[in-house]
């Protein structure tokens, strides 16, 4: 027996993907998919927004069983990768390409929450390697290693920041970390105190490139928001 749908002969869920991939060419807000199913189902009253969510590789979606299989989201094998097809970009939901938008993984935390973050590089994961060795065979590798590191090519891709959100939260900081509220650390060579402009949600997870999303730091509290447990608030 056929399964039937609320909305038409597919979840809903994939319909909405559709739509963002032949509607709109590959990128649309949840607001514009909206309308377009309003459109094709007088009935409507799901929650588009969930349903883009639930396919977007950089969303923590756990609230889904189907999301709760530990996966990469560039493993095509995979009997879910079928909801890996997009990446939220602040308030757009794009098609989701791995090479442009970088590989995530969905995982379960100690506790229990099945959580994405970005894959770690494979310097990350030899680091990592490296520390569980003690340190008479780190210094037993030394001593055959080469001093001299090997270059090569790299590309990748990066995001065209805004200067005018950086001017104006360093503005809005008057020289303090909007964190630990203490000073800056050193001024640069024009007198200027040195910040740095962090994101509160960060732009590979689909946060806004604005003065609202950002927040300037001290180097300090910068290198643990991104390496420590540093929660942030928007402040400006």
């Amino acid at each position: 027996m056929a399964r039937k749908y609320v909305y038409g002969d597919k979840p809903i869920r994939t319909t909405t993907v559709e739509i963002v991939e032949k509607e709109f060419g590959g990128k649309a807000t949840a607001a514009q998919v909206d309308a377009v199913l309003r459109h094709l189902f007088a009935h409507y009253k799901d929650d588009t927004h969930l349903n883009l969510v639930v396919n977007s590789v950089n969303c923590n979606r756990g609230h889904w069983s189907f999301n709760r299989t530990a996966r990469r989201t560039d493993d095509v094998n995979h009997r879910h990768h079928e909801y890996d097809r997009l990446y939220k970009n602040g308030k757009v939901f794009e098609v989701y390409d791995p090479v442009l938008h970088g590989v995530f993984e969905i995982y379960e935390s100690f506790d229990g929450k099945w959580l994405t973050r970005p894959v770690k590089s494979e310097f990350e994961l030899q680091i990592e390697a490296a520390i569980e060795l003690t340190s008479e065979k780190r210094r037993e590798k030394l001593s055959t290693a080469s001093a001299t590191p090997e270059r090569i090519i790299v590309s990748t891709y990066e995001f065209k920041r805004n200067p005018l959100v950086v001017a104006e939260v360093l503005a809005l900081a008057k020289g303090k970390c909007q964190y630990c509220l203490k000073n800056a650390p050193f001024r640069r060579e024009d007198g200027r105190p040195y910040l740095e402009v962090h994101h509160v949600e960060w732009l590979a997870n689909g946060g806004e490139d604005s003065v609202e999303n950002a927040i300037a730091l001290c180097p300090n509290c910068h290198r643990e928001a991104h390496f420590g447990k540093l929660e942030l608030k928007p402040v400006n």
